[in-house]
């Protein structure tokens, strides 16, 4: 997936919205809902596989799936109506249900649409709501929650309930080193090409040290780590500190009760989905600084249960 070409209209877009006062200050946001559909191209699903450390096989894995929304995703969040700056905002959490495998060669239909913005107590949340279907069929649905640091808006919902269990760091299981390459190599098998991942001066105006990781890359890292492989789950992530470039991450699966899940309210709109013939155990991972001990990235994958 290398959606550079045509997204550059969207980051032009999302540059102006960042100019000082072009944002309207309203809870309202476009209501529209944007389709796509994509063929699962082997090479694209493989491509994306080498960048996450997973494995390549016929079975598409989640983190991919996520990312056929991201362009909608952009296009919604850079349009005139959104009252927000999409540049600058932080993906907090993230809620995937599979509700059975997705396959290399079938057609999904990718629907993408925004929830209702809520306040935070850093800012503002905004959810995109995502749904992936083949043949008519519901096979996926997302909760992808944003948030945008320092910017209210009166007359928002209140704040979701976000429950995080204290971080205590586990016993290292494998250290991994993460180059500022890895940047560009996942904006080119993601369509991610948020500046804050690939030019330092551009990291910098936001308010980090050096271009910091795709939080999805190292979510999606631990997922293929954690070694679950049953058909219908649910992913839950929490996204804390990031993890700047160059930098050295810690990762450890742990006991399910080890993590927390993500905010009751995108658990709710996830569901639960059938149950699967190979349904396992929960599974939670974490990912985390070595040296301060603090967190960058919380997973919990859940099987469904027959």
């Amino acid at each position: 997936m290398n959606a550079s070409g045509s997204m550059g209209p969207v980051y032009l877009r999302a540059l102006l919205g960042a100019v000082p006062g072009r944002k309207k200050s309203s809870p309202h946001m476009p209501s529209r809902v944007i389709e796509r559909t994509h063929v699962l191209d082997a090479e694209a699903v493989a491509g994306f596989q080498r960048v996450v450390g997973g494995r390549v096989q016929d079975v598409v894995p989640p983190a991919y799936l996520h990312v056929l929304g991201f362009p909608e995703s952009m296009r919604l969040m850079t349009d005139p109506g959104f009252p927000l700056s999409v540049l600058g905002m932080v993906h907090i959490a993230n809620g995937f249900t599979a509700l059975r495998a997705v396959r290399v060669g079938e057609s999904v239909t990718v629907a993408v649409q925004l929830g209702r913005p809520h306040a935070h107590p850093r800012g503002t949340t905004v959810q995109v709501l995502v749904s992936g279907t083949v043949d008519g069929e519901v096979v996926f649905r997302e909760v992808s929650t944003y948030l945008a640091k320092g910017t209210t808006l009166p007359g928002v919902a209140p704040a979701l309930p976000e429950e995080r269990a204290e971080f205590v760091a586990p016993e290292v299981q494998a250290l991994w080193r993460l180059t500022p390459e890895i940047g560009p190599r996942y904006a080119r098998v993601s369509g991610d090409y948020n500046p804050i991942h690939l030019n330092p001066l551009a990291a910098k105006a936001f308010g980090f040290p050096r271009t910091i990781a795709h939080g999805m890359l190292t979510a999606a890292r631990g997922f293929e780590a954690a070694g679950v492989r049953a058909d219908a789950f649910t992913w839950d992530v929490q996204f804390a500190k990031p993890v700047l470039l160059p930098g050295k991450v810690a990762y450890a699966v742990v006991p399910a009760d080890h993590a927390a899940d993500v905010t009751a309210d995108a658990a709710a709109s996830n569901g639960s989905g059938p149950g699967s013939e190979n349904a396992e155990a929960p599974v939670a991972y974490e990912i985390w600084n070595p040296k301060s001990g603090k967190p960058h990235v919380r997973g919990r994958i859940t099987p469904a249960q027959g």
